[in-house]
C-alpha cells in the first residue's frame, strides 16, 4: 500500500483488528537532496493514550533514504481510531514529523 501525502496521511477504508502490513510513506519531496537517516515511530488512540505496542511492529519497520515504511498492526481493539507519528531524521539533522491515521473496525461489528 502507497500512502501519497505531504504531512499527513489516512488509511481510508477501516482496518480490521487483526490486519497487519506495511505502508510506504514516500518524503522525497520534503526530504529535496538531503536523505533519511533514522526514523522515531509511536502511536496513540483517540484518546491520546498510547498504542505503540498495539499498532506498530518495531521489528517489521523499515526505510531508504526517501522513504519511511512503518509496519501497522489492526490494534486487536474493534472501533477505535490511531494516529502514527514517524519522526525522520535527516543526515542534515533537520526533523519534521509526518502521520498516518486509520480505524479500526471489524466486519458485522
Amino acid at each position: 500500500m502507497t500512502t501519497n501525502c505531504k504531512t499527513i496521511g489516512e488509511i481510508e477504508e477501516p482496518l480490521g483488528s487483526t490486519d497487519e502490513f506495511q505502508i510506504t510513506f514516500d518524503i522525497s519531496s520534503w526530504l529535496g537532496t538531503d536523505e533519511i537517516s533514522s526514523v522515531a515511530y509511536s502511536a496513540v488512540d483517540e484518546r491520546g493514550v498510547s498504542a505503540t505496542a498495539t499498532v506498530l511492529d518495531a521489528l517489521k519497520h523499515a526505510n531508504t533514504t526517501t522513504i519511511i515504511k512503518p509496519y501497522i498492526k489492526g490494534g486487536t481493539t474493534n472501533n477505535k481510531r490511531y494516529t502514527i507519528k514517524m519522526i525522520p531524521t535527516t543526515v542534515n539533522a533537520y526533523k519534521k514529523a509526518f502521520y498516518v491515521k486509520f480505524t479500526v473496525r471489524d466486519i458485522g461489528e
